[in-house]
């Protein structure tokens, strides 16, 4: 008679539960370490605590504004000692007292052995509320000390951070000045100052610290080998500064935020000739740019200069690029450019990209959202075939023009043509609302996904919305 055993998996090896509580979160984590002894210890192994997200938010209880989980309480309390990279998370009233997470984050952060610190505290502020800032002390002190007391810190990154009016002449709330007051800091690796990954949204006019205190620190910290910031915190002379007696740079990442009629939000012009000396100082540095708002195409130019050693440029959602600007990489970047990142619908330089893709050797990873046609779609995959690592279109902007439509029939150099009702209106506008009114041919659309599946070597589909 055959017997169905189950395996009693509370006896693998501790290390073997290590590796599996790694993926679980922390509430699934608690879960799994009540199931059986063998679990319970690997729960409280030290490599599971060396990355932790201490969290403060505001309250959904009408009686109280601010909520600190009390597994922050218990994580300090048991594993603080042993936390390697801790990323404070604060999006709560700042003018609110924190009460009892005060005074034991101000207590257990002495034992912090910390290599890397991250700070999310109060969210990016609009520049029309500078003068709204309210803040209590007490709420940023304990953070400011754990910047202050670390003997070891090789990563800094700064999300947001509020920036008040009395933030530069109170030593407890300048988490900037913190930075730089220890000598055992002088060995800081990665500095990121109000840098942005995100491509969806960001605030618009966030307030940033100031140009000059920006330049102190990248001055101060001369091992950095990891550089993130904001383009108004930028100017000619930080290039300068990262050109010459420091650690060579291995990347430095880029957030524009411009505003036409705002000083404070202008790109900085930066000649050719000091972007060519800082990619002599720095031959293995890498610059990664993330376009937040629209800028015209002269403006970038004078900011990103031929000599650039650009390796990635991504346009967020509704951050419309032109003709001109795709055209000037595809001229300019073509020996290092590497991604290119389209997040937003409207677009009108199909041709530019894939001239741009042909030309670009080192291009390996594409993402583009805008309208393109699937002719133009194969093209692309062509120009690359299995060398491309990442290749995303979206499915809702691959069109098909219909053969018999005047559009498609107009010659390149026609401006005017005539319409289905006999008016004569402009080609690139006919074209425009037929590549929008007309939709893929499903049996054209898996013509087109054998093609670029074929060109890639592997299976592909476009993204669904």
């Amino acid at each position: 008679m055959d017997f169905q055993v189950t395996p009693d998996l509370g006896t693998l090896p501790e290390i073997v539960w290590v590796q599996v509580l790694k993926y679980l979160d922390l509430k699934d984590r608690y879960c799994a370490s009540i199931a059986c002894h063998n679990v319970y210890r690997a729960f409280h192994h030290p490599t599971l605590w060396r990355s932790v997200t201490l969290d403060v938010h505001e309250s959904k209880r009408f009686d109280d504004k601010v909520t600190v989980p009390k597994k922050n309480f218990h994580l300090l309390r048991k594993f603080g000692r042993i936390f390697k990279s801790v990323t404070f998370k604060v999006h709560a009233p700042l003018n609110t007292d924190f009460g009892e997470w005060n005074a034991i984050l101000g207590k257990h952060q002495k034992e912090f052995n910390v290599s890397s610190v991250t700070f999310d505290v109060g969210g990016l502020i609009n520049t029309s509320k500078a003068g709204g800032v309210k803040i209590l002390t007490g709420n940023l002190k304990p953070m400011v000390e754990v910047v202050r007391n670390s003997k070891r810190l090789k990563s800094l990154i700064i999300k947001s951070w509020p920036i008040s009016d009395k933030l530069f002449s109170n030593s407890d709330e300048n988490v900037f000045e913190a930075s730089m007051t220890n000598d055992n800091r002088r060995e800081l690796n990665q500095l990121d100052l109000f840098g942005c990954d995100a491509v969806f949204w960001s605030e618009r006019r966030p307030l940033l610290p100031p140009m000059d205190l920006t330049h102190k620190m990248v001055e101060h910290f001369q091992n950095l080998t990891h550089l993130s910031m904001r383009s108004p915190m930028m100017s000619e002379d930080l290039i300068t500064c990262l050109s010459r007696d420091r650690q060579r740079l291995r990347e430095l990442k880029i957030a524009i935020n411009f505003i036409p009629d705002e000083d404070s939000f202008q790109l900085p012009k930066i000649r050719d000739s000091v972007w060519r000396d800082f990619a002599s100082y720095n031959p293995l540095v890498q610059v990664h740019v993330l376009v937040l708002s629209r800028v015209p195409y002269l403006v970038l130019q004078q900011f990103l200069q031929a000599s650039c050693p650009l390796h990635g440029i991504r346009f967020g959602q509704y951050v419309r690029s032109d003709k001109e600007c795709v055209s000037y990489l595809g001229v300019n970047f073509t020996s290092t450019l590497e991604s290119f990142e389209y997040h937003e619908e409207v677009s009108d330089f199909e041709q530019e990209l894939v001239t741009l893709v042909e030309n670009t050797v080192p291009l390996r990873y594409l993402k583009y959202y805008g309208k393109i046609s699937q002719k133009h779609v194969i093209q692309l995959a062509e120009a690359r075939g299995t060398a491309w690592l990442v290749f995303r279109l979206s499915r809702n902007n691959i069109y098909t023009v219909c053969k018999d439509s005047p559009g498609s029939e107009a010659e390149s150099d026609q401006v005017i043509v005539q319409n289905k009702f006999g008016m004569y209106v402009l080609v690139n506008m006919l074209k425009f609302h037929e590549q929008t009114a007309v939709a893929s041919d499903k049996e054209q659309e898996l013509t087109m996904i054998e093609a670029v599946s074929s060109s890639l070597g592997r299976e592909w589909f476009p993204d669904q919305p």
